[in-house]
């Protein structure tokens, strides 16, 4: 998952990479023509093999480079390495802590530079400058994440089912403003829409529900694959599992195994989810900094497996989530 930053700069990475998972498809309807009459322009995205999450090309300073799209992230980090190449202007004034979801610490700084996706362009954005810890990681494959702040600074709606990223046009309201701006709620991008939260003051997306009546929460993550029930959560609702050979492997590198579990009659607001199969693990440090709006630990984080089956648009900059044929 993710990336927290607190008033003191010290921020939690809880990136989620499982080796072994399944997406199953969804469907887009009619969404793209409504996204093009808005004004939007696609970015296409792809997955590495055996990853079922996305990665987008983007450019850092004029150089393109493969990022993963991970909404559960705070930040936007960059390799240490090609930080350098690319010229990012090193602040050392900062110092950056960056935490495993399994808990380790890591040491990271702080760059500034052009960051630029389709028409879109954010000069002077931080970025985390994240070190090489050699060996693999949640983002080893790539050049970095990209988080909540470039996805906001660029207006990028993720589209699930086709594998696109919509960047405002010149001819879109929100590439039309001189202000930061959300697209907000639209008719024709889905069949249901589920408004999210922020974790507090940290603005991190959170999507409550109940389950069995009860309250849960989860935090949104399309850089997890799977959607992880926190073990301390999932054992209160006497759910049977059993233990599987998946590891989760968080940005630290960082490796535990998985339990699976079937959870019955899930809801968010007017969407039942029947049976929702979810990996289980300990997620003792995610539910120490992310808390719902009454105070309450997240219950678990939502993955690729949600949004694709669901056939999402994620809009992070409004907090909504699309679901569904239009």
């Amino acid at each position: 998952m993710s990336k927290i930053f607190a008033h003191s700069l010290i921020s939690l990475l809880a990136c989620l990479f499982l080796t072994q998972c399944s997406s199953l498809p969804g469907s887009s309807g009619s969404r793209a023509g409504t996204l093009k009459k808005m004004g939007y322009v696609s970015v296409p995205l792809q997955k590495m093999k055996g990853d079922s999450r996305f990665s987008g090309v983007f450019q850092v300073n004029d150089r393109p480079m493969r990022f993963l799209i991970d909404s559960g992230a705070n930040s936007t980090d960059v390799d240490q390495k090609l930080a350098t190449e690319v010229g990012l202007v090193r602040d050392r004034s900062v110092k950056v802590v960056t935490r495993g979801a399994l808990g380790r610490e890591v040491s990271s700084g702080r760059g500034y530079g052009k960051l630029q996706v389709g028409p879109m362009v954010a000069s002077e954005f931080p970025f985390t400058i994240a070190p090489n810890l050699g060996k693999k990681t949640s983002t080893s494959s790539y050049a970095g994440q990209v988080g909540l702040d470039a996805l906001s600074a660029t207006g990028a709606l993720i589209d699930i089912p086709s594998g696109r990223m919509w960047i405002p046009g010149p001819r879109s309201e929100v590439g039309r403003s001189q202000l930061p701006s959300v697209l907000g709620p639209r008719r024709g991008l889905g069949d249901k829409i589920l408004r999210m939260g922020t974790a507090g003051r940290l603005p991190h997306l959170i999507l409550a529900g109940t389950l069995k009546g009860s309250p849960v929460t989860w935090v949104v993550d399309t850089g997890a694959e799977v959607s992880v029930m926190a073990a301390e959560s999932f054992d209160r609702f006497n759910f049977p599992s059993r233990a599987t050979n998946s590891r989760m492997i968080d940005a630290s590198g960082d490796r535990i195994p998985l339990r699976h579990a079937r959870l019955q009659n899930l809801s968010f607001g007017e969407v039942n989810v029947a049976v929702f199969d979810i990996s289980i693990a300990p997620l003792g440090t995610v539910r120490q900094y992310f808390r719902d709006s009454t105070g309450r630990p997240v219950d678990g984080i939502l993955g690729m497996d949600f949004l694709t089956t669901g056939g999402a648009l994620l809009d992070s900059g409004s907090a909504l989530i699309y679901l569904g044929r239009p």
